[in-house]
């Protein structure tokens, strides 16, 4: 049942009983985990700014660079928000599903770009 050249070994200093007394074990148990790379996918949400408003949806996409719309954020790991080729910080605007609304007081300029980035990372 087994090869035999697999051993188990615990490793421990003492091992203590009910009556006190004490004897020593030299016990080893070499762990090991296969370690498996994770997997990711990637979508960009492409929009270009009218320079009037701060809600987009999957209408204002570039069809020609994407066609899932705004993705749903509990089916992501991450979302990441560019404007103008700069990352935002996440307290300045909300996503969900078919939509994004800039929360900051001004508006991008127009014709920048508006690029929405959903990673997903999942285990194959």
């Amino acid at each position: 049942m087994g090869n035999k050249n697999n051993k188990h070994k615990i490793s421990t200093k003492r091992v203590y009983d009910w009556v006190n007394s004490t004897q020593t074990y030299n016990i080893t148990i070499p762990l090991r985990s296969k370690k498996e790379a994770l997997k990711a996918y990637t979508y960009q949400y492409w929009a270009l700014s009218d320079g009037i408003k701060k809600v987009y949806t999957n209408e204002d996409e570039i069809k020609e660079l994407g066609s899932d719309g705004i993705l749903n954020p509990e089916t992501v790991s991450y979302i990441n928000l560019f404007i103008n080729g700069l990352l935002q910080p996440p307290n300045t605007y909300y996503v969900e599903e078919g939509s994004l609304t800039l929360k900051t007081s001004d508006v991008p300029n127009k014709g920048v770009p508006i690029v929405l980035q959903f990673v997903s990372i999942y285990q194959s």
